[in-house]
């Protein structure tokens, strides 16, 4: 019972924190994109890379959509084009959410 009102309460709260729109096929739907940088240093060399990823709600998600190409706005901006890369579940009970990792095509 806790797992559906889990579920339920993430629908509410990703509408209210979504900032962005993604378009998968001909369908638009609302995501919480984030393209996080993270810096490092590996054997004295400095180096960065960035990690983007949006989560969306699992009805949204279509049955297949891996290595498929998607566009992602975020307000105003143009359209950016992007590559799902990898997909899965936020967390080990299903909460109602898919975790997309994105890279360029």
């Amino acid at each position: 019972m806790f797992d559906l009102l889990e579920a339920r309460m993430n629908c509410t709260v990703h509408k209210k924190l979504a900032n962005a729109l993604a378009t998968i096929g001909a369908k638009t739907v609302p995501v919480v994109f984030d393209a996080e940088y993270s810096a490092a240093t590996v054997g004295g060399a400095h180096m960065g890379a960035s990690a983007p990823q949006m989560q969306i709600m699992n009805s949204d998600v279509p049955a297949d959509f891996s290595g498929s190409t998607i566009q992602i706005t975020i307000g105003a901006s143009a359209p950016v084009t992007w590559s799902v890369a990898e997909r899965r579940p936020d967390g080990e009970q299903q909460a109602g959410i898919t975790l997309v990792f994105l890279e360029r095509p």
